[in-house]
């Protein structure tokens, strides 16, 4: 796996000292970072999150999993929410085939087509089980502690029509559950009914999950290399263990954003995949850094209300859209395109009218080339308008190097959340939405909850 990390065009040196990090702001903040890696190796040893330990997994459990489904079902619905739905999304959508779906069986090597119920939306809910056999249908519940309610919500109302339409054997048969083993109820549900079970630690949140089972049953089932997958994060994780940020790309990316932030209120960071793959990581990141580093109090409990506010996009798509507001709106953006050497694909754009002059420097153009050309002028049009802007860059899209890039980018997100003095893995924000659901449901214990909403709702409106 060969991955790196082009921060020059975040300097001074580069974009001029208004927008752009002078040497000694760096080295200030570099000199330190041996100490904030005891933190971040404190992190590891207290076990304050599961995805340091992901890497280096025993995935035996996981794959008798895979081999007692795999080839056995038409489809597989995956029912999650949040980060649990997007480690699925994220590994289908940077591993998986365009148009996966379409592909007929033989082609998929008898893997199941795979869905998505991510969302309490009644619509969507019944409109993919009118097009499923549920009788050749897997389903794949996660939820780490077993109480987020559209997840619970849509596994009772599934669970419900299994038992009608297919027997009361189907749970058993028909549910993998990937949950909190030692409590919570989905736990305690496979129990009872004789559920798979794939465990997801209490000390692992959804959105670092990604390469724990809430991602790979999915994408082991559509024939990603979850092996590889892992031995790219172990490579990055091993490549990082040391303080050194111009040796450490996960270090060097958090001190960058971090720095760029605190000294040139670059608040909106802007992940600009150029690949549709590589995208399905921007978006995932998107979660990731919004949860983890958007907090009201610091570890002292001093309210400080930082975070950074990510913003996904896609080139070359967004070269016709959102980077004419980066190049030219408010100078409160740092830009990180993630771009690739190989597409492991082939297209060219054929001269069919060579008479037509306004197309003919499109000869023999190729696809890679467009997306490549297309990332180097956007590059230097930011870097010219004095816009912070750093460069990842991967060898191949492949398992190892997208292992590599979700552990560079967690461990870049734990380390920003050191550097604001914060928790990464805690979400009181997502917390109070789940109390609040809990509480107008009228679960025992949120009342005073709900008679505060019950309040705030009863206030006169003004409309129009």
């Amino acid at each position: 796996m060969t991955l790196s990390l082009d921060f020059t065009n975040c300097l001074a040196e580069a974009i001029g000292a208004t927008h752009g990090l002078t040497k000694s702001e760096v080295e200030t903040l570099v000199a330190k970072f041996p100490k904030h890696h005891e933190s971040i190796e404190e992190m590891r040893k207290n076990g304050e999150s599961a995805f340091f330990d992901l890497p280096y997994q025993d995935l035996a459990e996981l794959k008798a999993a895979l081999k007692k489904h795999q080839g056995k079902w038409s489809d597989l619905v995956v029912v999650a929410t949040g980060g649990s739905a997007l480690a699925a999304r994220t590994l289908l959508g940077a591993l998986g085939h365009a148009a996966y779906n379409l592909l007929e069986p033989k082609e998929r090597k008898n893997a199941p087509r795979i869905h998505l119920l991510d969302n309490a939306d009644p619509q969507a809910a019944n409109q993919l089980l009118e097009v499923l056999d549920l009788k050749k249908t897997l389903f794949q519940v996660v939820s780490r502690g077993g109480l987020t309610a559209e997840t619970d919500a849509l596994f009772l109302w599934l669970s419900d029509i299994l038992r009608k339409k297919v027997g009361k054997a189907a749970l058993t048969s028909q549910v993998v559950i990937v949950t909190d083993r030692e409590k919570g109820p989905l736990a305690e549900i496979a129990k009872l009914e004789k559920i798979d079970l794939l465990h997801n630690p209490a000390n692992l949140a959804g959105r670092y999950a990604i390469l724990g089972a809430a991602g790979l049953f999915a994408a082991g089932l559509a024939g990603a290399d979850i092996n590889a997958l892992l031995a790219g994060a172990g490579d990055m994780d091993k490549r990082c263990r040391h303080g050194d940020p111009y040796k450490n790309p996960a270090y060097m990316h958090s001190l960058t954003h971090y720095l760029l932030t605190r000294k040139r209120r670059k608040t909106m960071h802007v992940t600009f995949s150029f690949s549709n793959r590589l995208h399905a990581v921007g978006l995932w990141y998107n979660h990731m850094c919004s949860v983890s580093l958007g907090k009201m109090l610091n570890r002292k409990g001093k309210a400080v209300h930082v975070g950074p506010s990510p913003v996904a996009a896609l080139g070359s798509f967004d070269l016709h859209g959102q980077q004419q507001l980066f190049a030219e709106g408010p100078f409160d953006k740092v830009v990180t395109f993630i771009v690739a050497r190989s597409h492991a694909a082939a297209a060219v754009a054929p001269q069919l009218y060579p008479k037509l002059e306004a197309l003919a420097w499109l000869k023999d153009a190729a696809f890679d080339g467009i997306l490549e050309k297309s990332y180097v002028g956007c590059e230097q049009h930011l870097t010219a308008a004095g816009r912070p802007n750093m460069t990842i860059t991967v060898d191949a899209i492949d398992e190892a190097h997208i292992g590599g890039l979700i552990y560079l980018l967690e461990l870049s997100t734990a380390m920003s959340a050191e550097l604001y003095g914060i928790d990464p893995f805690d979400a009181p924000g997502v917390e109070q939405g789940k109390q609040a659901t809990y509480a107008q449901f009228g679960r025992p214990g949120f009342e005073d909850l709900a008679k505060r909403i019950k309040d705030h709702r009863a206030k006169p409106r003004r409309t129009c």
